[in-house]
């Protein structure tokens, strides 16, 4: 009588495989198609970096740059946005360096933004996107220094809170992800 060995065979273990590989991309291709958190994560941490570079920027050039963040109207919806700008001798304007780094940004109109400096809230104006640039709320200064403050992103729609950046006088930076909103409110 002949033993039959047991166990699974090198082709069967492969597809197997294949097929449970199959439906793991289908499933991330479903979940991931309009994931606005991991979206916005990388927005805001983009933003983190650029900041960065602003601070060292102005140390470098000796010129202060700033970050206006305003809210317009996009088709009856308030959208929120940020634009750089660096003081020059007439005032704040777009920023003469080589790279898009500073270019305007508009932020997706399902979140809300809100920036505190100095552990005070402000309100956000209503900036017509197309308008020259105005004093910005949050300044980079040559002298290596920033205006210490936060930022916080929240769903419209729910007010949970998506994710959250802080930073001090030195321009040194944190990033929070879901930030729990008990937490947030004692600040």
């Amino acid at each position: 009588m002949r033993v039959r060995p047991s166990g699974f065979s090198l082709i069967e273990i492969l597809i197997v495989l294949f097929i449970i590989s199959i439906i793991a991309t289908l499933a991330s291709v479903n979940i991931g198609s309009d994931n606005l958190k991991d979206r916005l994560e990388t927005e805001v941490k983009h933003l983190t970096r650029v900041a960065e570079f602003a601070l060292d920027e102005a140390q470098m050039s000796g010129r202060d740059y700033g970050l206006l963040l305003g809210v317009t109207k996009n088709k009856s919806e308030d959208v929120f946005f940020y634009r750089w700008s660096s003081l020059t001798r007439n005032g704040w304007a777009h920023p003469h360096v080589d790279t898009d780094a500073f270019a305007d940004f508009f932020f997706d109109p399902r979140v809300q933004v809100e920036l505190k400096l100095d552990d005070s809230p402000l309100e956000f104006v209503d900036i017509d996107a197309s308008q020259s640039h105005s004093t910005p709320q949050i300044i980079f200064y040559s002298s290596g220094e920033a205006s210490p403050g936060r930022l916080l992103w929240r769903l419209k729609e729910t007010g949970e809170i998506l994710c959250e950046i802080e930073w001090n006088i030195f321009g040194k930076f944190s990033f929070t992800h879901k930030v729990d909103d008990s937490e947030s409110l004692k600040r």
